[in-house]
């Protein structure tokens, strides 16, 4: 199968294409940049297509050269830095999405997967929140998602675009993705490891979800290949845990004990972080494609900090 990952050589994108790579897929790696933020010798074997998404004439002819059965759209700027360069998130997230879709629509790609967030749905109260409920962001970032959430949708049902959409919660990986509100999620880990210490942004009972690396790539394969007759809904929810800043503390200390954590919350940070629901329904994940997450906390910082103290010393 051929497989085109948009944001191919960011933190999900570049462990996204390992596994692909190692089952027999030939998959091109869509980015700004054209080196990984994680380097595998799967990358080895990819080709990278240096682009902007926001380039609707460039995509349409990457997707029109590559033959492509299915396109990973996992290009996106992310909360915080949305925030900062709302300019830049509306280029990325808007047009970027619009292009992907309209390039797989015209050039007959089979099936594009996006990445939403579960930020898309604001302040809820209800626990768990259910899988439709009312989407009322409170950041650029989860508007965006949303307005692809829906452009997907409409390309489903307008042209037949096989269009599966999936709303993460914060992914923690080594080395992982910083630029969101949710960035701290991996950071914490980098500075405990190699500073031995580590300023919170957050208060120290704010919560956010989470879900290791791991999980999320197993998920977005594994809602990829569903047979579509398996499927109920175009968007999926995943849920995970949902600790607090100072519950991550403590996990990391049972490793290493001599870290030492401040708390300087971020009002703006704080607000977003704080606005996300703890659990979300997934069962409609669970039934139609078997997901099920495998880490919780102690398990992901026991995967994560020797991951990191192994690449750190080289």
């Amino acid at each position: 199968m051929k497989i085109l990952i948009t944001g191919g050589n960011g933190s999900l994108g570049s462990r996204l294409a390992a596994p692909l790579v190692r089952r027999g897929d030939e998959v091109t790696l869509l980015d700004r940049s054209t080196g990984p933020r994680v380097r595998t010798p799967e990358f080895e074997r990819c080709r990278v297509a240096v682009a902007d998404i926001a380039d609707a004439d460039r995509v349409s002819e990457i997707v029109g050269e590559g033959g492509f059965d299915s396109i990973f759209h996992l290009a996106a700027l992310m909360s915080s830095d949305a925030e900062e360069n709302p300019e830049v998130a509306w280029q990325v997230n808007m047009i970027g999405t619009r292009n992907v879709l309209e390039a797989a629509h015209r050039h007959d790609v089979g099936r594009v997967l996006f990445t939403s967030t579960v930020a898309s749905y604001g302040h809820m109260t209800e626990d768990p929140v259910p899988v439709d409920a009312p989407q009322w962001p409170e950041s650029l970032y989860g508007a965006t998602k949303v307005a692809g959430e829906r452009l997907g949708v409409y390309y489903h049902r307008r042209f037949g675009v096989d269009f599966r959409g999936l709303w993460l919660v914060a992914t923690v990986a080594p080395f992982g993705s910083t630029g969101g509100a949710s960035g701290y999620c991996s950071q914490v880990y980098l500075d405990a490891v190699q500073e031995g210490t580590y300023e919170f942004y957050l208060e120290p009972a704010t919560r956010a979800p989470i879900i290791y690396i791991g999980d999320a790539v197993g998920a977005l394969i594994g809602l990829h290949d569903a047979p579509a007759a398996d499927l109920t809904r175009r968007v999926y929810t995943l849920s995970g845990i949902a600790p607090s800043a100072e519950e991550f503390a403590a996990s990391i200390r049972r490793v290493l004990p001599d870290t030492e954590f401040t708390y300087k919350p971020d009002p703006v940070l704080d607000a977003i972080v704080a606005s996300w629901p703890d659990r979300y329904d997934d069962s409609a994940s669970r039934a139609d494609w078997g997901w099920a997450p495998g880490y919780d906390l102690d398990a992901i910082t026991d995967a994560v900090i020797p991951a990191l103290q192994a690449a750190i010393k080289g």
